[in-house]
C-alpha cells in the first residue's frame, strides 16, 4: 500500500511539471506572460530579466499547486480517517447490537426452558401436599438473585369462604406473619384478590402489615415484595406473598411477560392441586375421604413392614350424635360434624391422616407411632386418642342436650417385628372392637387393643 502511495505521489508532481512546461512553452501564454512582465516591471524593486520571472512565477505556481494538493490530501486523509472511525463505531454498534440480541436470545431461551422445566415439575405429581410445596419453590427460584434468596408464603382461599389462609411457606412459616388468615378486604392482600393484578411493594417493612416485624431483620437484602393472585377463569384460588430483592421489582416490568407466564403456570398447579384435593376430600368435613384413606391406610402398612416401623389406628365415634339430627336437624349435625372434624385435625401431627370412615365417624392414622404408654414417646396413640377425646369433651362442655357431646376412641397399634403379618384389615376390625368396647361401657371413653402377653408390651 505503502508503495503505491509513493507512486501516484511521483506520477502526480509528473503531471504537474508537464502542466508547468506545457503552460509556459505554449505561446499564448508566453506572450500574456511577456505583457505582465513589462507591466510589473517597473514596480519591482531589482532588475528582474524575463527568464528569472518565468522561472519564479513557474516556483510560485507550483508552491500554490503544492499548498492545494497537500490540503486537498490533508483534507481526504482527515476524511478518511472520520469515515474509518465511523466505521468503527458502527461496526461496534452491530457487534453490540448482535451481542444485545443473542443475550435476549439466550435469556427468552433460558426463560421458555424455565417454563418447560416449571410445566413438567408441576404435572410430575397431582398430590397436593407435592403441588404446594413445588408452587413456593418455583417462585422462590424465579424471583431468587444473587444477593439473596426470595422468601415466599402461599395462602389459599378456604372454600365458601371469603378468607385467604396460610398454607405452606419457602423460607419461612406461620410464625412470620401477626395471623394465619386474612380476608380478602385486608391491605395486605385487597388489591391483588379484588383487581386480579400483582402488587408491587417497594418495602414490605412498611407496605406489607402482616410481616411481624421481628422477620424483617431476618429478610436480609429481600426488602422488597410482591404479592401475586393466583387466578384461574377470573376466579382467585389463593395469593403467592413474596419478599424479593428490589431489583426484581426493577426488572418486573422488563420481564413481565415472562412473570405472567410463571404466575399462570403457578395458578394452573394450584387448581390442579386443589382438584386433586376434592377427588380425595370429604366436602363436608374437609378430612380425607373413606376411599383415598384406605387406598393409604395399605401404602402405608407396606411402608412400616420395608422399615420396620410400627403404626397405629385410631377409630373415633361421636357420642349420641343421632338425637343431635333428629332434634336440632341435619345442618346442625353437619356443623358439628364440621367442628369434630378440625379438632381431630388440630390434635394430630402434619404427616397423620385423618378420614370420615362414615356417618359421624372418623379414622386416624398415625405412622411411625406405637402405644406411647408409660415410659414411650409423647406422641403415642394412646395420647394422641386422649386429646382427641378431651378436646372434644371441652368444646362441647357445658352445652344443654343434645349438644353435650363426646367421642368414645377405639385403638390399635401393629407393632413390629411380632405383627408383621397384619394386614390393613386386621388393624381396622380391632380399632373398630376396642370402639364398640368405649361405646358399650359408658363412652366418652378410650380403649386400646391389648397385645397378647407373649407378644410384649408395645413397639
Amino acid at each position: 500500500m505503502g508503495f503505491v502511495r509513493s507512486l501516484l505521489w511521483f506520477l502526480l508532481w509528473i503531471v504537474l511539471i508537464g502542466i508547468a512546461m506545457y503552460a509556459t512553452g505554449n505561446f499564448a501564454v508566453a506572450d500574456y506572460l511577456t505583457g505582465v512582465f513589462l507591466a510589473l516591471q517597473p514596480y519591482l524593486p531589482i532588475n528582474v530579466s524575463f527568464d528569472q520571472f518565468q522561472i519564479v512565477l513557474t516556483i510560485l505556481s507550483l508552491l500554490v499547486v503544492f499548498l492545494i494538493v497537500t490540503g486537498s490530501a490533508v483534507l481526504v486523509t482527515w476524511m478518511g480517517t472520520r469515515l474509518s472511525v465511523a466505521r468503527q463505531q458502527l461496526a461496534a454498534q452491530h457487534a453490540a447490537s448482535e451481542r444485545a440480541i443473542a443475550h435476549l436470545a439466550e435469556q427468552q431461551d433460558q426463560q421458555f426452558q424455565q417454563l418447560i422445566h416449571l410445566g413438567q415439575t408441576l404435572t410430575k405429581r397431582l398430590d397436593k401436599r407435592v403441588l404446594v410445596q413445588a408452587i413456593v419453590d418455583a417462585a422462590s427460584r424465579i424471583t431468587s438473585t444473587a444477593q439473596t434468596n426470595s422468601t415466599v408464603s402461599l395462602w389459599l382461599l378456604a372454600f365458601g369462604t371469603e378468607v385467604v389462609q396460610f398454607e405452606i411457606g419457602r423460607h419461612c412459616d406461620a410464625t412470620w406473619f401477626t395471623q394465619a388468615e386474612l380476608g380478602i378486604g385486608d391491605p395486605s392482600v385487597s388489591r391483588a384478590m379484588q383487581k386480579q393484578e400483582t402488587m408491587l411493594l417497594p418495602s414490605v417493612a412498611e407496605q406489607l402489615p402482616i410481616l411481624r416485624k421481628d422477620k424483617v431483620a431476618q429478610l436480609g437484602s429481600a426488602t422488597a415484595g410482591l404479592v401475586v393472585p393466583l387466578v384461574i377463569e377470573n376466579t382467585v384460588l389463593g395469593v403467592v406473598i413474596l419478599c424479593c430483592h428490589p431489583d426484581v421489582l426493577k426488572s418486573h416490568g422488563e420481564r413481565q411477560r415472562f412473570y405472567e407466564a410463571m404466575w399462570s403456570e403457578l395458578a394452573l398447579a394450584l387448581a390442579i392441586a386443589i382438584q386433586g384435593e376434592l377427588a380425595i376430600i370429604d366436602r363436608l368435613t374437609g378430612v380425607h375421604n373413606r376411599e383415598y384413606f384406605m387406598r393409604r391406610l395399605v401404602q402405608e402398612v407396606d411402608r412400616a413392614s420395608r422399615y420396620q416401623f410400627p403404626l397405629s389406628l385410631l377409630m373415633v365415634d361421636i357420642d349420641n350424635f343421632k338425637a343431635v339430627n333428629d332434634t336440632l336437624g341435619h345442618p346442625q349435625g353437619d356443623a358439628v360434624l364440621r367442628i369434630i372434624s378440625k379438632l381431630v385435625k388440630r390434635e394430630v401431627r402434619a404427616i397423620d391422616l385423618v378420614g370420615r370412615y362414615g356417618g359421624e365417624e372418623f379414622i386416624v392414622l398415625l405412622p411411625e407411632t406405637g402405644l406411647g404408654r408409660e415410659g414411650s414417646s409423647t406422641t403415642g396413640a394412646v395420647l394422641v386418642a386422649e386429646r382427641i377425646r378431651k378436646a372434644v369433651d371441652e368444646e362441647f362442655q357445658g352445652l344443654q342436650k343434645p349438644l353435650a357431646l363426646s367421642v368414645s376412641v377405639g385403638v390399635a397399634v401393629r407393632r413390629f417385628p411380632d405383627d408383621r403379618g397384619m394386614d390393613h384389615k386386621e388393624l381396622i376390625r380391632l380399632a373398630d372392637e376396642q370402639l364398640y368396647k368405649a361405646k358399650t361401657t359408658g363412652k366418652n371413653k378410650v380403649c386400646v387393643h391389648q397385645p397378647e402377653p407373649a407378644s410384649g408390651v408395645g413397639a
